[in-house]
């Protein structure tokens, strides 16, 4: 009979990289930058159980992963994660519009990185970053023939925004030949995960849905006398509020318009977008709040930390075009904000109609308006929502679990 071995099972050390394309604040480069801390305090927690920061000399636990982030520029993530100290990677070549010349430096720019760090796991986020990753990453394979992951995060398909039909076909086609090189995509919700297989994206077999979540208990929300006061100055007797990137797809532009026609006097109500966005879609903002001097709307550019300033809202209302499963939506449940949302992308699956949320059709200013008009009416039924929508934000949409679920795929 062979005799069971003795031997302790050997140490691992698995390199991961994450890759985004911008370096900007929005869902995706906080989706990355979650993940990175927890993988990173994971390393550190183990260290210190076993004695290794009082004692060089203690028995060192070789089982972690170690995390490296790369991005193109130098923008709030880049701050953030510098400010941690992840090794971070700026891919100079990296931008959001199309240009084939930089579109083929910045391949090779990550293909030399992958030669450099030689990591065992590459996680590529956001549609750009997904397309060059993952044909860097199969050349690299074949090369080296060392034995990766390669893992791509879907945070909302393209192809579902607001295109020309062209355009459509274009990025389906594109986003069939990026899914070839993964071996594992994650959809932040089950819309995308169906829209994937209806599209023909990928097998379902290659697509799993793991969705967004925070860490509400670790939220310090300011008063809601507070928040005003910081974000206006003063106490207002109705703010209706979002945080979104200033971008067409946010479709914030039909939220101002229904504004414009609520019927309340201008003195009696504020209107606050928090965010910020990329020009044109910035200087469109500002352009038509000039052109209707609209005195109590308030464009307020990124603040850090903008969650603990929601409190300062009365209604929370994000009118987008297209969406994967926004972050800001949760945190206002958090907040147990009532909240008006459009049905798209992964919304109906935090907000259910009536119950923890109201839900509209995108692009109706009008509806935008009926609905906030029915909250100020329903004061009660309006506040049992938002509690529910807390409930089920605490229950369903944690960070914990996020983190787990993709931390199961790089074992």
């Amino acid at each position: 009979m062979a005799k069971k071995s003795t031997c302790p099972p050997k140490p691992w050390r698995r390199r991961v990289l994450y890759v985004i394309t911008k370096s900007v604040w929005g869902g995706a480069a906080k989706y990355v930058y979650d993940l990175a801390v927890s993988l990173r305090a994971e390393r550190s927690n183990l260290e210190k159980e076993q004695g290794i920061a009082a004692s060089p000399s203690a028995p060192r636990n070789d089982n972690y992963f170690e995390v490296f982030v790369a991005a193109g520029g130098q923008g709030e993530f880049y701050q953030r994660i510098k400010q941690i100290n992840i090794p971070y990677y700026q891919i100079n070549y990296f931008q959001r519009t199309i240009n084939p010349l930089k579109e083929v430096l910045a391949f090779f720019e990550i293909l030399s990185l992958f030669f450099h760090l030689k990591p065992d796991i590459i996680h590529a986020n956001s549609s750009k970053a997904g397309g060059l990753v993952g044909g860097a990453g199969l050349i690299y394979k074949a090369l080296t023939h060392k034995k990766i992951q390669l893992i791509f995060t879907a945070h909302g398909w393209a192809f579902n925004e607001d295109r020309p039909k062209w355009q459509i076909k274009l990025i389906k086609l594109f986003s069939q030949l990026t899914a070839l090189f993964y071996d594992k995509i994650i959809c932040v919700s089950e819309y995308d995960k169906e829209t994937a297989v209806e599209n023909k994206i990928a097998p379902e077999k290659k697509l799993l849905v793991i969705h967004n979540g925070i860490e509400i208990k670790n939220i310090s929300f300011l008063s809601k006398e507070q928040a005003q006061k910081r974000l206006i100055g003063r106490e207002s007797p109705l703010v209706i509020g979002t945080i979104a990137e200033w971008t067409k797809n946010k479709g914030l532009i039909y939220l101002i318009k229904a504004a414009q026609t609520l019927k309340l006097k201008e003195g009696e109500f504020d209107l606050i977008l928090i965010g910020s966005g990329e020009n044109p879609d910035k200087e469109k903002m500002y352009d038509y709040d000039k052109k209707y001097n609209l005195d109590n709307v308030r464009l307020i550019e990124f603040i850090p930390e903008a969650v603990k300033y929601l409190k300062a809202f009365d209604i929370f209302v994000l009118p987008s075009l297209k969406e994967g499963l926004p972050y800001t939506i949760i945190e206002a449940m958090a907040a147990e904000i009532p909240i008006i949302a459009t049905k798209v992308g992964g919304i109906p699956e935090l907000i259910t109609d009536q119950e923890t949320g109201l839900l509209i059709e995108p692009k109706k200013q009008e509806l935008i308006r009926e609905k906030i008009e029915w909250i100020i009416a329903n004061p009660e039924k309006a506040r049992l929502m938002a509690q529910k929508a807390r409930q089920k934000a605490e229950q369903k949409f944690n960070l914990g679990k996020t983190i787990q679920k993709t931390k199961n795929l790089y074992y």
